[in-house]
């Protein structure tokens, strides 16, 4: 009796953690801008992108997004959302919803967080030109092209990193 009471015991635990691995999840990207018009980019294992993470704190959005800032140094204004986007993974059996806000810089000295190697303002121009993926690139120049746009799209990864846009750009707003 007690064998098959750990059985299912463990059945139901093993289920449960199937299906909590399944759920969707947030990712949050800022594209800050500053006075001169130049994006704030990290570099991150080796590449150059905007900066971002997983939305995991009990916090508001506004707060969030003012936690990101803060966390490369700076502190941000006008803070905007401009893009809803799902991306599919092969390696991942949900979904990814990637949101990315638009914000100006406001104050601060930009700082490189630990998990960065590099940090720096560029033109969007040389941001295109050192970003090498290319979903976020079509992504931050549709945004920073249309910024009074709130866009939308639905993307899919593989891991050979093929990118295909199986829902192309569409406004939200």
């Amino acid at each position: 009796m007690k064998t098959k009471h750990s059985l299912i015991l463990l059945l139901l635990f093993c289920s449960s953690s199937l299906f909590a691995q399944q759920d969707n999840y947030t990712f949050f990207k800022l594209i800050v801008s500053n006075a001169d018009n130049k994006i704030m980019l990290v570099k991150w294992g080796g590449s150059w992108e905007i900066p971002g993470t997983r939305y995991n704190m009990p916090s508001s959005i506004a707060a969030f997004v003012d936690t990101l800032a803060l966390e490369h140094g700076i502190t941000v204004h006008q803070k905007k959302l401009s893009g809803l986007f799902t991306f599919k993974y092969d390696n991942r059996p949900a979904l990814t919803i990637m949101q990315y806000y638009t914000a100006q810089y406001n104050s601060g000295k930009l700082k490189v967080p630990e998990s960065c190697e590099d940090i720096g303002w560029f033109t969007v121009k040389e941001a295109m030109a050192i970003i090498p993926y290319p979903e976020m690139k079509r992504i931050v120049e549709k945004i920073t092209g249309n910024p009074k746009k709130l866009w939308g799209a639905a993307v899919k990864k593989s891991g050979n990193n093929e990118v295909d846009f199986t829902e192309d750009f569409y406004e939200l707003n």
